[in-house]
């Protein structure tokens, strides 16, 4: 699908063989861009109504095992792995691996559990977050854990100006942070946040990619330039690195759950669609989650790997700009538009569900099927709402990225656009520029944009948080829902939804603000709900898969 230039908008009748042309052949997996995580990569989490934890995340990592090299392909490198800085899931899937964080979510239970923080308190008001540390938890570096390595690893995180961030710092902490009050150490083991309002999210947000913890004394010695020399307490230590090619990283005799089974863990950049599946074939790759779907009957038939059945957790959407598309029949009529049977078949060879709880996966709790009917296919009622708006034969344009599974949803959904009287104009856009354009709300093609948001965090304030808040990406840049009448109260709606107790009483109300921001808005068509494509070597055992399908990497039970 060529990119189509400014003013010379192609039809449907035009667009929708080239998209073919490119949905019918291999393209590479999207290089990411630095700052795109904060479309795909957010953090939230609703804790159990439990707020005082004690215990272990699983005390039986580790081990004794047979060592070698598991290598997992990934989407791109640049060789710095910096908690504050997004470059790509491949390198924060080094950070993952290097350091760990005061709390933790296996995805096997989407529960946070005590890490490097063995337990905390949580004040009657709900402000105050106290934090008891492991005592004699050692990093890499051979230095011990202490509450200066936890005040100075959050503490960049949640102030722009600190000289130990990289230039372009997309600090995935800062939301979390300007509600920070204070965050001191009572002793060396003891770490106290004070917050300025409840926010009951704060142990999940903990336990994501920006909450982890460096060593103090590697930031010292290397400030901004801690990326290229990472230093944690995780199951593996950085050894090197190379942009565009791969990070190689080594079992830590002193990780506190044991030496991991694998010697060296190599995070190898692979971006073509066939190279990917030819490397798994032949024992080059040990495992992806990037694998393409469109192989996927091909590697279930082959013994030589397996293909893991792992939770829906992620959205494939596509957003709608309301400054572009103003008419809420028009838009709503492109939501009843879509078929998304086709879309799961064709574009995710199955690999899948149909979108029933509107933005919260199935995977997540939240999820509630009375919410179906707002991803459902009425062609009819699309066709009678594009008559009544007067506007059978606009020109709708559709930009979408030209890899994975976004050029065959794109075809199909053009195609659906048409059906009900819309033309159709579409851009095909190299992943490493898509992100810019999907912020760029005067880009020529901002009337409809195909995205995805993965979770790090398996939580609905993460989905419908992150999505619906008129003062986030997705509320303002993206759909410019902050424009419209009301929208500003679905940020106290959502504030109030995330600090629920019980559990019951929580899905209710995301489900009553899913169908506010839908019928009231409609600024977010869910395609599908889907896993990342995880394969491994048949002979590769003891990955958390669940994890890996979300590009979170816990490999230090994995062996081969």
């Amino acid at each position: 699908m060529p990119d189509h230039t400014s003013g010379s908008p192609s039809t449907a009748a035009a667009t929708l063989s080239s998209v073919s042309a490119i949905a019918s052949r291999d393209v590479s997996r999207r290089t990411m861009l630095r700052g795109a995580g904060l479309l795909g990569v957010g953090v939230g989490f609703g804790l159990p109504a439990l707020l005082t934890a004690c215990g272990a995340a699983a005390q039986d990592g580790g081990g004794s095992g047979k060592g070698g090299t598991l290598t997992l392909a990934i989407d791109a490198t640049s060789a710095v792995n910096d908690p504050a800085f997004y470059t790509s899931l491949g390198d924060w899937m080094a950070v993952d691996c290097i350091c760990r964080g005061l709390t933790f979510i296996s995805f096997e239970t989407n529960e946070p559990t005590p890490d490097l923080a063995e337990q905390w308190t949580v004040s009657d008001d709900k402000l105050t977050y106290t934090f008891t540390l492991r005592t004699g938890v050692k990093f890499h570096d051979g230095t011990t854990l202490s509450s200066a390595d936890v005040l100075a690893s959050l503490g960049r995180q949640f102030d722009p100006d600190d000289k130990t961030l990289p230039k372009g710092a997309t600090r995935p902490l800062s939301s979390m942070g300007a509600n920070v009050a204070s965050l001191t150490a009572p002793d060396d083991m003891t770490v106290k946040m004070v917050l300025k309002k409840p926010d009951r999210t704060v142990l999940g947000k903990l336990s994501g990619i920006g909450g982890r913890i460096i060593s103090k004394a590697a930031l010292d010695k290397y400030g901004a330039d801690i990326g290229k020399h990472l230093v944690g307490t995780g199951p593996f230590a950085f050894s090197a690195a190379t942009s565009g090619q791969s990070v190689t990283l080594k079992a830590f005799d002193g990780f506190r759950l044991g030496k991991p089974p694998i010697d060296r863990l190599v995070l190898r950049q692979v971006q073509d669609p066939s190279t990917i599946v030819s490397s798994l074939l032949s024992g080059d790759v040990s495992a992806t989650q990037f694998a393409p779907y469109s192989a996927v009957s091909q590697l279930r038939k082959d013994s030589a790997v397996k293909v893991y059945d792992t939770p829906h957790n992620a959205d494939a959407i596509m957003m709608i700009d309301a400054r572009r598309v103003p008419e809420l029949k028009v838009r709503k009529a492109i939501n009843l538009a879509i078929n998304r049977k086709a879309i799961l078949a064709q574009a995710f060879y199955g690999v899948g569900a149909e979108p029933q709880g509107y933005a919260i996966p199935p995977a997540q709790s939240g999820y509630d099927t009375a919410l179906a009917d707002l991803s459902t296919q009425d062609t009819a009622q699309a066709k009678r709402l594009v008559e009544e708006a007067g506007a059978k034969g606009r020109t709708i344009r559709l930009m979408a990225a030209s890899d994975s599974w976004h050029p065959k949803a794109a075809q199909i959904i053009a195609q659906n656009l048409t059906d009900v009287g819309f033309k159709v104009a579409t851009t095909s856009v190299d992943p490493a520029t898509y992100f810019s354009r999907l912020l760029d709300g005067k880009d020529d093609y901002h009337d409809l944009m195909i995205w995805e948001r993965n979770t790090y965090v398996p939580d609905p304030d993460d989905m419908v948080g992150a999505m619906a808040s008129p003062t986030s990406i997705y509320g303002s840049k993206l759909s410019g829902m902050d424009t419209l009448k009301g929208a500003a109260s679905l940020a106290d709606d959502l504030y109030t939804a995330k600090n629920l107790t019980d559990t019951k009483k929580r899905t209710a109300a995301y489900t009553k603000i899913q169908r506010r921001w839908a019928e009231e808005y409609m600024v977010l068509s869910m395609l599908a709900c889907f896993s990342n494509l995880v394969v491994s070597g048949a002979d590769v055992k003891g990955m958390n898969t669940d994890a890996l399908a979300n590009h979170r990497c816990y490999m230090e039970k994995a062996s081969v």
